[in-house]
């Protein structure tokens, strides 16, 4: 196995809902063809820097991902006939891939994102009452909060 990362984009005209089953399609295809999805990260819509079939704008996908000379084929494959598919480029990040690294990875990842714990609730903090033993021509020191 190796490491690829691929750069997708596409069409920006298209809604959130057409945008979102070309994402699922694209992150099955590597699933299903024995890779490994380590990240996939949604850039969002952003303009061109020139017009490409037509528009102006595109949804950029970063898909992280460790698999087979035979997976990316295949995913470029599905690119082309795509028709939501504006752009795409697939570069190899390296050669061999140690899985239980990867796994470590994925799971780093997945603990990173996830929201943290809320803490306990926190006793709730006294007051302390103005010193008795100020002067009665000074006014007491306000009390400090927390």
């Amino acid at each position: 196995m190796r490491r690829y990362e691929s750069l997708w984009v596409v069409n920006g005209d298209l809604p959130d809902e057409e945008v979102k089953s070309a994402i699922d399609k694209f992150s099955k295809i590597i699933s299903s063809q024995g890779g490994t999805l380590v990240g996939l990260d949604e850039w969002g819509r952003r303009k061109l820097a020139y017009k490409i079939q037509g528009t102006i704008r595109g949804y950029y996908v970063l898909a992280d991902f460790a698999g087979t000379s035979e997976t990316v084929k295949e995913l470029e494959r599905n690119y082309r006939i795509d028709d939501r598919i504006i752009r795409f480029i697939t570069t190899k990040k390296s050669d061999k891939v140690n899985l239980e690294a990867l796994q470590a990875e994925i799971a780093a990842k997945a603990k990173a994102a996830a929201p943290p714990a809320e803490p306990e609730a926190a006793a709730p903090v006294e007051v302390a009452a103005p010193a008795e033993a100020a002067a009665p021509d000074e006014p007491a020191a306000p009390a400090k909060e927390e």
